[in-house]
């Protein structure tokens, strides 16, 4: 089962350059240094010098390794991505454009960056699949601020795009080299050193359907002075990206037409017991689906299946009969409901203002003092779905009931109601569910401000020993304002407000709409500035009343990081030499800090509006002290079957000032080059991730999930587990159905609990409260790493090279918060009885026994864990021809072996395959193919997705599971030993008629032609056959990696001084 849901991949393919080296330099594996005898090899040789970093003294480092190396020799798989192949396309940002790489996620982009509160417009890097938090980002070797305090998540769209040289991602765990997080492995962006002259750029792109506009200007002035000792770099960016809104992609979203996606059209798997197939798809592909018991002008449901009441914008009741009642879904066909993606965007608007200064001096060999500095200004717009309400105000608020004397009731709606046996009394209830568009979309408006400066020195001694010492201070700072925020209690909770007061309206003695409150019994209670709502109709509300109860909340965050870092490196060739060269080395030390707040207003935090309750987070510093070191022992060199062998290892302490300790990460590494056109390389790495702040201390906050109680009989969730039915009636869950209300809700989806008060089917829609927070008692995560691979250059045809790398990482005592359905089903799931950790956390109502709230409360534990291996395979070829012209290709491909959670915490250690389901494709590739014609510059680049399937890959094929005690395997018959591990059946083979997406493959073209002067222009196109996402999908969630945005124009220029 999916660990992510779906989101929005990058949309251009990665691989496009503009008559620059670009391809043959991202080698996932070293460039071996050799005589270079003709034209394709020296332009591979210039290449290889494009895709390295030098100190200020010439020495190449590596991403990887604290050590200079004389080439690109790495024993650690290195796929390096020039800044050229980030940005010769449609994208303005950094992350998309890297997440089309098969290693990495589209976990978190531009399309899907809405999903949670505070986080729209940000680009975090998922390598592996591993999650965000194990993937460490660093500019230039050094850690960055992060962009979400508490946790250690870079926002990459505060790197410099015209600063950038390259980025290099290293594959497996890197810890003994940069610390904590490096678990999946880095992504380090470099920069470039010495910058000289003066570029500008600008772009523009829309898509084909005249939306989704983009627009980036930048411009770059680098000087160097003293004969060249000294360099500065100033340089100014600007991108902008218009927010995309469900509304403006009818065709793909449904938000008028009624939305598409596999629907249950009458096939109900309740009788196929756990391995049951019928033969007839559960699921089915369905459009002009709408949501039947709720509406945007009001809906009263429960009056027969497929019949609803819904106001229309006068206020008068109409009954609407939809064209196709949808069987255990509650969606209809046709019919006035809503579509549910009127309101919410495909993606955020972003708008972006860096500035970045680089800058250093050569004062003398052995001191040369340096700075980075930066400044991001970051303007992000989301707008998320409208408040709402389910089966009255009362139900789903605490707040009053919409009675049948409201002022805002209407003669022909009344006498409706009245028909249909409501309203036999002033003081009946309207149970009215309401999607409230016309209040105002709940939006998000963030500011951010990331401010970071690097200050130090370098320099070499002792010949060519190197040294730097450098400080690096950090700050973010967030401003959030949260739009149209229903209020509904005071601040301290115990009265109601704003809503809750202004929709209980009645009439005054003139006849007048007022609140209730004002014109009640108690002259205490009473609220002037209460104004009366109207919900009765799509576009009722007055203005004023939508003043009254809408409050705009606001929250404020910062984050500083704080890191000292110092670094010696060098060799022992003054002492002695093996046979393979020099020994060499890297010391050092690191001091780390970090701090975090964030706060809402004191109205929201309390829970007080429509908004989750989120209380204040101010935890305690956290701090790090760290040491390491790296050597490598050249044992061979230059001889018969041993052109090189070198054996490497590095190691780190480091000490935490909280429940982590001291925790120790280490690698060992090889590489065997028995000719000079084979090279074998092997590393072995531990690592750590410590918990952050956010995992410690977290504060107690509120959330909402739909939870089917195991203890239901309507749905016969209790019969799914033996233990069910004792641990249930243990628990006082009453144990006769009431049985009318049982038949009345039969076949439909809202299916009631044991003892539910309700007379209506649809009175446990709603969702249910529940709690969860932070964990002092949290310890690190540890990995395991293992990396093996070849890289083969053939000398006879020059200019090729070709490499393959196989991974493996394991991650034990994942920190991982339970959901409340899982606690909730292991609560009464206990061979044990109810005296389990899992049930002391489960709070259900003594005399009804439905959930109240909170329904649970929990927090993160050290139980889970993960395993992914796979194999890389890199291609390159560049050839100059005689006249000049130069042809690049590359492919990048990776084939998913495995890739699996481990997250039950009964049963650690059954698999939840992640494999092949959505995100996670066995197979991902990317090619480039371009041609520079000198003046002209071609490129032609492409992105392979795999199939991947629609739901739990469980549910389709075959998978590792315990043997049920049956002891059969599933509908083929086959025997097994009860509670083994062992290959059972498909869980539901006939869920989908075919069960996985298709294949997708998107083209994309580039042209740029170089003009006197310096100018450069170019036009393309991303996505040139524009390939639509598989049916149903958005790609506004974690996992999806398609396109959304469709054919993608865009056109720009250059100009270098």
């Amino acid at each position: 089962m999916k660990k992510r849901t779906s989101t929005l991949g990058g949309r251009a393919a990665l691989f496009s350059s503009a008559g620059l080296a670009a391809l043959s330099l991202t080698i996932a594996a070293p460039a071996f240094a050799q005589d270079q005898e003709d034209t394709d090899e020296a332009a591979a040789d210039e290449s290889i010098a494009d895709d390295t970093t030098e100190t200020f003294d010439g020495a190449i480092l590596v991403t990887g390794t604290r050590i200079a190396r004389p080439t690109l020799s790495s024993p650690v798989p290195v796929t390096t991505v020039s800044a050229a192949e980030l940005t010769d396309n449609g994208d303005t940002s950094l992350g998309d454009a890297l997440n089309d790489l098969p290693s990495l996620r589209s976990t978190f982009s531009q399309g899907n960056s809405t999903r949670f509160i505070g986080t729209a417009g940000l680009n975090l890097l998922d390598l592996r699949g591993l999650g965000t938090s194990r993937t460490l980002v660093l500019v230039n070797g050094r850690r960055h601020v992060t962009a979400s305090p508490g946790d250690y998540l870079v926002d990459v769209n505060t790197i410099p795009v015209d600063l950038l040289e390259r980025v290099d991602v290293v594959t497996g765990g890197n810890s003994a080299v940069y610390g904590s997080d490096a678990v999946a492995g880095v992504v380090n962006f470099v920069l470039k050193r010495d910058y000289e002259g003066i570029s500008l750029k600008g772009q523009a792109g829309v898509s084909s359907r005249g939306d989704r506009e983009n627009y980036f200007l930048a411009g770059v002035y680098g000087k160097n002075f003293a004969d060249g000792r000294g360099n500065v770099a100033v340089a100014v960016e600007y991108a902008k990206s218009e927010p995309l809104y469900f509304r403006e992609r009818d065709g793909l979203t449904g938000a008028y037409s009624g939305r598409c996606q596999y629907n249950n059209v009458g096939d109900s798997q309740a009788d196929e017991g756990p391995f049951g197939s019928d033969g007839i798809p559960d699921l089915e592909p369905v459009c002009g689906i709408r949501n039947g018991s709720i509406s945007d002008g009001g809906t009263i449901g429960g009056l027969g299946q497929g019949q609803f009441l819904r106001f229309d914008s006068n206020g008068n009741i109409f009954v609407d009969v939809p064209d196709q009642f949808l069987p255990f879904s509650g969606n209809v066909i046709g019919g006035n409901g809503s579509t549910l993606r009127n309101t919410g965007q495909l993606a955020a608007g972003l708008e972006r203002i860096s500035v970045n200064l680089l800058a250093h001096f050569e004062i003398s060999e052995a001191f040369v003092p340096f700075v980075e500095a930066k400044y991001v200004h970051v303007d992000a717009l989301q707008e998320g779905q409208p408040s709402f309400f389910v089966g009255g105000p009362d139900s789903f608020f605490g707040g009053p009931a919409i009675t049948c004397d409201n002022a805002f009731l209407n003669a022909q709606a009344l006498s409706t109601l009245q028909s249909f046996g409501l309203c036999a009394t002033p003081t009946g209830r309207i149970p009215l569910t309401r999607f409230n568009i016309d209040f105002g979309g709940r939006g998000e408006i963030h500011d951010r401000d990331t401010y970071r400066i690097v200050a130090g020195v370098e320099g070499t001694f002792n010949e060519d020993w190197r040294y730097e010492l450098s400080v690096n201070y950090g700050r973010l700072e967030t401003k959030l304002d949260s739009l149209n925020n229903l209020l509904l209690y005071t601040q301290d909770g115990n009265n109601l407000a704003g809503f809750n007061l202004a929709v209980d309206a009645v009439r005054d003695v003139n006849g007048n709409p007022v609140c209730r409150i004002n014109v009640d019994a108690d002259p205490n209670n009473n609220d002037p500035a209460c104004v009366p709502i109207n919900v009765f109709g799509f576009g009722a509300p007055s203005q004023a009343a939508l003043d009254y109860v809408n409050t705009t909340g606001h929250r404020e965050e910062t984050a500083e990081e704080f890191d000292i870092l110092a670094t010696v490196s060098g060799d022992l060739s003054q002492l002695f030499e093996l046979p393979g060269g020099p020994i060499a080395f890297a010391l050092g030390g690191e001091y780390r800090s970090e701090k975090a707040y964030s706060a809402f207003d004191e109205l929201t935090a309390s829970g007080a509006t429509f908004l989750n309750a989120i209380q204040p987070f101010d935890p305690p510093k956290l701090t790090v002290k760290e040491a390491f070191g790296e050597l490598s022992i050249p044992l061979l060199a230059n001889v018969p079957l041993a052109e090189e062998l070198t054996v490497s290892a590095a190691g780190r302490v480091s000490d935490y000032n909280n429940a982590t300790g001291t925790v120790y990460a280490y690698n060992v590494q090889g590489i065997y080059a028995p000719v000079p056109d084979i090279r074998f390389r092997a590393a072995y790495a531990t690592s750590v991730r410590a918990p952050t702040q956010a995992d410690l201390f977290s504060p107690q906050s509120q959330n909402f999930a739909f939870i089917a109680d195991p203890c239901d009989q309507a749905t016969g969730a209790i019969n799914t587990d033996p233990n069910r039915v004792a641990n249930c009636a243990a628990a006082g869950v009453p144990t006769t159905a009431n049985a009318a209300l049982v038949a009345a809700c039969a076949g439909t989806s809202f299916a009631v609990a044991l003892g539910d008060p309700y007379t209506n089917c649809t009175a446990r829609t709603s969702s249910t409260g529940f709690l969860s927070g932070g964990n002092p008692a949290l310890v690190e995560e540890r990995g395991k790493s293992l990396t093996v691979g070849v890289v083969v250059e053939p000398r006879f045809i020059p200019g090729l090279n070709f490499t393959v790398d196989y991974y493996r990482i394991k991650v034990n005592s994942l920190i991982s918060t339970l959901t409340a359905q899982t606690i909730i089903n292991q609560c009464y799931s206990d061979a044990n009885g109810i005296s389990n950790q899992f049930c002391a956390n489960v709070n259900r109502d003594p005399t009804t026994g439905l959930f109240i709230d909170p329904a649970t409360i929990s927090g993160g534990v050290n139980f889970a864990a993960q395993k992914t291996e796979g194999i890389d395979f890199d291609l390159q070829y560049n050839h100059t021809f005689d006249n000049g012209h130069r042809l690049r290709f590359r492919g990048i491909a990776t084939y998913l072996i495995r890739l699996d959670n481990f997250l039950n915490p009964v049963d650690p250690e059954v698999p939840n395959r992640q494999r092949s389901e959505l995100g996670d494709p066995k197979w991902a590739a990317s090619t480039n193919f371009n041609y520079d014609f000198g003046d002209v510059d071609f490129t032609w680049s492409m992105r392979y997705l795999g199939p991947q399937t629609k739901s739990a890959y469980e549910n389709a094929f075959s998978y590792i599971g315990r043997c049920p005690a049956s002891g059969v395997t599933g509908s083929s018959g086959g025997t097994c030993t009860p509670g083994e591990l062992t290959r059972l059946d498909p869980a539901n083979a006939d869920q989908y008629e075919d069960p996985t997406f298709p294949v997708k493959i998107y083209n994309n073209f580039r042209l740029s032609f170089d003009v006197e002067g310096g100018y450069n222009f170019y036009i393309g196109v991303d996505n040139a056959f524009d390939v639509q996402p598989p049916f149903g999908q958005l790609g506004t969630a974690g996992g999806d990696p398609y396109d959304t945005f469709g054919r993608y124009f865009y056109a720009g220029f250059r100009l270098e001084l």
